[in-house]
């Protein structure tokens, strides 16, 4: 289990009180062991059948299903996906009740002499991705271990012990942290571990499996791959370079590996559910089939790079507010902008550094990010570090009818945006001496096997870049944080700028590609389908002005059948002719033309020198090993 590491003096009372939730036993052995077997064999039917075995005392008992999950910074426990809940003693029933305030937590009463407790559920996994993440398939199977659990309430997760038991299909292969105690009649049996130490260490399986050593270090790294086809495991020369290149550069940035080993877990698929999630010693990703052969979309390539950084970044030294007790006590996500939004940035570093993009990948990425939030016009009203809180108020995790005035994660992309603003400032003031590198390093020291887990509060994000680097950092970073529409100044800091023009940029190309749409943002200012139906409108852009908004459908383009193409000659005529763009909508049952006046052509993002500056961003993305 993690070791938590002494506390600065903000986090101290914090620390006290999880003390007095629970005494910790002073031998392992001593903590309650829960027994835990799951079947997850029912492919046909999505279905994971779980039995517990739990260590009780006679009189008034609470469970709790997880709720707040660590990396998805939210209440977001599939709770509605639970069915069957049986609990019983000795082969005799025992009643339950759900509490009236908390829907997570069962109240028993658990009959004199009972020692042990029986649970049983079933653990209905999506069958499609209306009802959630579709992590069951007929070839490969994404064992999160807080969706199958119950565990005794107002204990701390590390003050319990858990012996986990897997079945899966016959022949199937499985990546994961955890450590194999025997395979008996078909079953994986685990090691018994601290809760937490199992919730943080899940379990991919799947029909087509393939491992790839990326180091045999003394602290070794692994790449776990499924996939839907046996040819998707075929990985090129170049990609597994990429990933042996990624791991090399984070060792130099970081130092020190904080872990005894780490296994990337990563699914190859178009029907399982895309996904990064950070844990200490593993990662899962989810993202394009041809990815491993280096034939699909660049766009998620930084995926890998952002979740191994969380390794350091937010699991080694995790800010305080995001570490709690257990999984049923609410997170403070005040430094967000530093777990995820300096995550981030590195991911997009280490991506470039690594050969997951190529250089010029990366600059139209980082143009891309920037002009979209050069024109999402909700940063007037709402800041970069009110964002931290998306998760929990978008609590029913459904589209956005106006993504870009409401605000959304942005804590990840505009987060990863002010980081560059740092990074290119620590290089200015010290005439390119130091960077955000030297404080990463100083920061991040001191990992080792012990999986030990050091908190960090916002004063000491300041004084880590102060050791480094003098200069105002609280002002300077709280001016981009709390102030609405705050300078994206990173950029020119770096040396470089946004221009726009009709060529198009090649991530977002990639991303039309990928995901069967035209992207006309930064122009008319909206994005429609292959079918011509409005998946997103740019509030106050000229398709807002003319009263578009989205799904609604262009079922013509003046005066003809909508197509791609007739829309993008329209953009041209118009610039030419300086005409009005005629269309006409069906939105619900209803018809109707509207005219739109642009005239200023395509429009897509690049990035250009600034003469006379220094160009720092190259130096930033430029391979160290």
């Amino acid at each position: 289990m993690p070791a938590i590491s002494p506390l600065p003096r903000a986090a101290l009372a914090l620390a006290l009180s999880f003390a007095c939730l629970v005494a910790v036993p002073s031998r392992a052995d001593d903590r309650p062991l829960i027994q835990l077997q799951v079947d997850a064999s029912d492919l046909a039917r999505r279905i994971q059948h779980v039995r517990l075995q739990m260590p009780v005392q006679p009189g008034p008992q609470q469970l709790w299903y997880p709720r707040w999950i660590p990396g998805n910074h939210a209440p977001t426990g599939p709770i509605n996906q639970i069915a069957g809940l049986r609990i019983s003693a000795a082969g005799q029933s025992i009643a339950w009740t759900r509490d009236d305030t908390d829907m997570y937590r069962f109240d028993i009463v658990v009959p004199d002499g009972v020692r042990s407790l029986e649970i049983e559920f079933d653990y209905l996994s999506p069958t499609a991705s209306d009802q959630g993440r579709v992590a069951m398939t007929h070839d490969m199977l994404s064992m999160q271990w807080h969706r199958v659990l119950l565990y005794p309430a107002d204990v701390a997760s590390d003050a319990i012990r858990v012996e986990a038991r897997l079945r899966l299909p016959t022949d199937w292969s499985y990546g994961t942290a955890l450590k194999l105690q025997s395979v008996q009649a078909g079953e994986l049996h685990f090691a018994p571990q601290a809760l937490v130490d199992l919730v943080d260490s899940p379990v991919y399986a799947g029909r087509y499996f393939q491992r790839f050593e990326l180091d045999i270090s003394a602290a070794p790294v692994a790449l776990n791959v499924m996939a839907d086809e046996p040819e998707q495991l075929q990985a090129s020369a170049a990609m597994l370079e990429a990933h042996r290149a990624l791991v090399k550069e984070a060792d130099t940035v970081f130092g020190a590996r904080p872990f005894a080993h780490y296994d990337f877990l990563l699914a190859l698929s178009d029907t399982f559910s895309g996904i990064g999630l950070e844990h200490h010693q593993s990662s899962e990703n989810g993202t394009y089939a041809d990815y491993l052969r280096g034939e699909g979309p660049f766009i998620d390539n930084d995926l890998l790079p952002h979740e191994y950084v969380h390794a350091w970044v937010g699991k080694y030294r995790r800010p305080v507010g995001t570490f709690t007790p257990h999984y049923n006590t609410p997170m403070r996500n005040g430094l967000l902008w530093v777990y995820e939004g300096q995550t981030q940035y590195w991911a997009v570093v280490l991506a470039a550094r690594s050969g997951l993009w190529t250089p010029e990948q990366a600059q139209e990425v980082m143009a891309q990010t920037v002009a979209n939030y050069e024109t999402r016009k909700g940063r007037q009203w709402r800041s970069l570090h009110d964002t931290v809180h998306q998760g929990i108020v978008d609590f029913n995790d459904l589209p956005q009818a106006w993504g870009d005035w409401q605000r959304g994660f942005d804590f990840y992309a505009e987060g990863s945006l002010l980081w560059l603003a740092v990074d290119a400032e620590i290089r200015q003031l010290s005439k390119g001496r130091r960077s955000l590198d030297d404080v990463a390093k100083a920061f991040y020291a001191g990992g080792d096997s012990s999986t030990r887990v050091f908190q960090f509060t916002e004063d000491d994000v300041f004084a880590a870049l102060q050791a480094v680097q003098p200069g105002d950092w609280r002002a300077f970073i709280e001016s981009r944080l709390d102030a609405v529409d705050a300078p994206l100044d990173g950029l020119e800091k770096a040396g470089w700028r946004i221009i726009y023009n009709e060529q198009p940029n090649l991530a977002i190309e990639d991303a039309e590609s990928a995901g069967g749409y035209d992207d006309y943002s930064y122009s008319l200012g909206l994005s429609l389908d292959d079918e011509g139906l409005i998946s997103s409108v740019v509030w106050q852009s000229p398709a807002f002005v003319a009263g578009l908004a989205k799904d609604t459908q262009v079922v013509a383009v003046n005066g003809r059948a909508y197509s791609a193409s007739r829309l993008e000659r329209a953009i041209l005529q118009a610039q030419q002719d300086r005409q009005p763009i005629d269309l006409l909508l069906r939105q619900d049952d209803h018809y109707r033309h509207v005219q739109i006046n642009y005239h200023d052509g395509l429009r897509y993002p690049h990035l250009q020198r600034i003469d006379g500056s220094r160009d720092w961003l190259t130096s930033i993305v430029k391979a160290r090993r």
